[in-house]
């Protein structure tokens, strides 16, 4: 707040980031009221007039001598915003906060033109502790089920928790994000093609994926898509925020491999609309939830292979690192030696973490056993 920064608020669409923009304008209201605020949101009818770069400097000008804190709401819907951000922070008389749903708005010319000066926010679906506080639920096997289920966009909370409503509203808001943030954006002539790629990664949650055998799978549907295509096309969904990549690790020759690369959904509920929720996935949709509050707590997450070995998880923030196996259950046998054997098979001495739903747990040579509740409150302890 009143810093010479450009601060940019991003996220998928409807995980709250136009709450969280008017929030921090009512505070900079009451914190700085010599400030005159501005807050121009393109979905209400009194900003129409703002169609362009021209438009978007003349509505946010000072008057006299003042100084204007300006938000502004999906900042990308506005062609050439850029260019009038420029010219407004070279005045030196505005304190800028913008929202985008699409990961451009940083990699592009923002990040060019405004080179270290500017802070970003990444708004995330809600944890499971915040979908408990949203919903007014107590902590208990139902509501982990349904945090599973449904994910954690906010607007839930004004609708009842069973298929037909949840899922109506979460089908829209991913054909809001197909349509309005990836087809229009990119022109996409075969929208069937982009929808295969999405279901294709619904379907591989905790598996490699390679474009070679994505295409292979959309031809097996007699559709005709190349490689370069379907890079394309996922680059289009993480830019959106819909889904999130991880690349994989090979830590014994300490480099990130070119192929073998992991996709997650950002939000469980958009998961489970695609591909319905099935029991049968259920250690595809742990293995989602453990990856997102990983990330939500601000590791930076990918995958690891030792040899022939895997290891779902290697986290690492502010110099610190940690391996984590996700799983549904871990019995004894060859799931057990499985999850534990990858993690034993490491020769440094960073923590090291099972995740799972088995109601009894213990720890192993020094691997610590959580329980998926556990973990999704309390993330690695940290």
């Amino acid at each position: 707040m009143g810093t010479r920064l450009i601060k940019v608020i991003t996220g998928q669409r409807r995980v709250g980031k136009s709450s969280v923009l008017q929030s921090l304008a009512a505070h900079y209201r009451i914190e700085r009221p010599e400030v005159r605020t501005i807050v121009i949101d393109k979905e209400r009818s009194a900003w129409d007039q703002v169609r362009d770069a021209a438009s978007l400097e003349r509505a946010a000008q000072p008057l006299g001598n003042e100084m204007v804190a300006l938000f502004i709401d999906e900042a990308q819907e506005i062609p050439g915003f850029e260019r009038a951000l420029r010219s407004l922070a070279a005045g030196g008389r505005h304190d800028i906060w913008v929202t985008g749903s699409n990961a451009r708005l940083l990699s592009g010319e923002i990040a060019t033109l405004f080179a270290g000066r500017t802070a970003t926010l990444r708004i995330r679906a809600l944890d499971y502790a915040e979908f408990l506080t949203f919903h007014e639920r107590a902590e208990s096997d139902e509501s982990l089920a349904l945090y599973l289920r449904y994910g954690g966009l906010p607007f839930l909370r004004n609708l009842r928790l069973a298929d037909e409503t949840a899922y109506e509203y979460l089908g829209g808001v991913f054909d809001a994000i197909v349509l309005k943030d990836i087809v229009q954006r990119h022109a996409i002539r075969n929208p069937a093609i982009l929808e295969r790629i999405v279901e294709f990664l619904a379907d591989s949650i905790g598996s490699p994926v390679s474009a070679r055998n994505v295409a292979n799978y959309l031809k097996t549907k007699g559709i005709e898509c190349s490689p370069q295509t379907v890079l394309d096309y996922s680059g289009y969904l993480t830019d959106a925020y819909t889904a999130n990549r991880v690349r994989a690790e090979d830590l014994q020759g300490k480099r990130i491999l070119e192929s073998g690369d992991k996709y997650y959904f950002e939000d469980l509920g958009l998961r489970s609309t695609l591909r319905g929720f099935d029991q049968r996935d259920i250690g595809k949709v742990v293995e989602n939830a453990v990856y997102l509050k990983l990330a939500g707590a601000g590791w930076d997450v990918r995958s690891g292979r030792i040899g022939e070995r895997e290891i779902d998880f290697v986290c690492e923030r502010g110099g610190k690192r940690a391996y984590v196996q996700a799983a549904y259950l871990v019995p004894d046998g060859l799931t057990r030696e499985r999850e534990f054997g990858s993690l034993l098979a490491l020769r440094d001495a960073w923590p090291r973490y099972v995740v799972s739903m088995d109601p009894i747990r213990a720890d192993h040579e020094g691997i610590r056993h959580l329980g998926l509740r556990e973990f999704l409150l309390g993330g690695l302890g940290d």
